[in-house]
């Protein structure tokens, strides 16, 4: 028996030492398939969208082999909308099927040519993403199709596309104790208006004197002090409604229904227009005042101490407690349907643009007028940068 063993070992040793002594070619030899696959490190590129004139993206997929391939191979890539549910039921979403238009794949073959790895690009491209529910999220599957030269790894033949919306403003400043003064780099065009129509997005935490250290109830927005000022507040008036003050005279009567709210944002336009007489004041798209009383022309091109300011007039004391964002200065009238529409971002090329102050700057003291014209303005003090995600979802 001990021989029999002994016997047995000699040959599994020989066995092994055989096994053992491979070649080169031996060593260079594969036991598996060479199959196409979709060179991606990750299955799922994400993308975010903006509600705005124009958003669009695109991305480049290639198929690849681990070997060199032995002859051409070649796929197809299609858009899959149908596998949504395979994509919702492995990563536990709700996602929707990106709507087919919007996913274009021009020149859609990819080869891999003999003796090659990897294919040429073949580019995917997503158009009219601004059409989208910014609160969906949606996802676009491309797969590969019509192989041939060899086998496809099936785990491997899905690319996942996820689109999901931007906030169109994710930082805004708060001017707190603090005010712009605005040096403007273009005065020509705001020096002889006979029509103005102001844009705000401001939301105030205090409209009073801020626990005694406010010297009036009144808080500033934009302007000249005995030009043109629109504020907050004023003596005998709601400390939170907002006010238009020129020499045509203050407007509207005060109403404490017409004041606004804390701690919520809200989009204010002032319209004043000496060609029609309009003085309309808005609040989140809903004219809330208006009569025929202008007159003449206004000029806000002074600077200095007695000048245009952001935040500030008359003295420091009236500063608006509170953030801003979506500052714009327009030399035409706005129509009602055009500032409802825009409360939160517009094209910083649109007609009558003079100065287009968005807030979003998010270091530093000086903020960057979007127009061609400028107007950039430097904070009196060093400015507060809030994070934030407007619109607000549902919004």
């Amino acid at each position: 028996m001990k021989l029999k063993r002994l016997n047995m070992i000699v040959l599994a040793s020989a066995a092994l030492a055989v096994c053992g002594c491979k070649t080169n070619d031996d060593l260079n030899e594969h036991h598996f398939d060479n199959k196409v696959f979709v060179d991606m490190t990750e299955p799922i590129s994400n993308f975010v969208f903006k509600n705005t004139e124009s958003s669009s993206a695109s991305q480049d997929l290639y198929l690849a082999t681990a070997l060199e391939a032995e002859a051409a191979v070649t796929g197809r890539f299609v858009a899959a909308p149908s596998k949504v549910s395979d994509y919702n039921e492995m990563y536990g979403e709700e996602a929707r099927a990106l709507p087919d238009d919007k996913c274009v794949i021009e020149s859609p073959v990819a080869t891999i040519d003999a003796g090659g790895t990897k294919s040429n690009p073949v580019t995917v491209s997503f158009v009219n993403l601004e059409t989208l529910n910014r609160d969906s999220v949606y996802v676009m599957p491309v797969e590969v199709t019509d192989v041939t030269g060899t086998a496809l790894l099936a785990s491997k033949k899905t690319a996942y596309f996820v689109f999901e919306g931007a906030s169109l403003i994710n930082v805004v400043a708060d001017i707190a104790e603090n005010y712009f003064p605005v040096n403007w780099k273009t005065p020509d065009l705001v020096s002889d208006m006979s029509t103005i129509t102001v844009e705000a997005l401001i939301r105030v935490r205090d409209f009073g004197n801020v626990g005694g250290k406010k010297g009036e109830n009144m808080s500033s927005i934009f302007g000249i002090e005995g030009e043109f000022l629109i504020r907050i507040g004023d003596s005998g008036f709601p400390e939170n409604q907002v006010q238009l003050v020129t020499p045509n005279g203050n407007f509207p009567e005060g109403n404490s229904s017409l004041g606004l709210p804390t701690n919520e944002w809200v989009h204010v336009a002032v319209v004043w227009d000496a060609t029609t007489g309009d003085r309309i004041i808005y609040t989140n798209g809903e004219e809330i005042a208006h009569d025929y009383e202008a007159s003449g022309t206004i000029d806000i091109s002074e600077t200095g101490e007695d000048g245009c300011y952001i935040g500030r007039a008359y003295n420091d004391e009236r500063w608006l407690e509170g953030e801003i964002a979506e500052l714009r200065i327009w030399n035409v009238q706005r129509t009602p349907e055009e500032i409802a529409s825009h409360f939160y971002e517009v094209d910083p090329a649109s007609e009558g643009l003079v100065a287009y102050w968005k807030f979003d700057d998010g270091t530093g003291k000086v903020v960057k007028d979007h127009t061609a014209n400028g107007n950039d303005v430097t904070a009196n003090g060093d400015l507060v940068w809030t994070p934030v995600a407007l619109p607000e979802s549902g919004k």
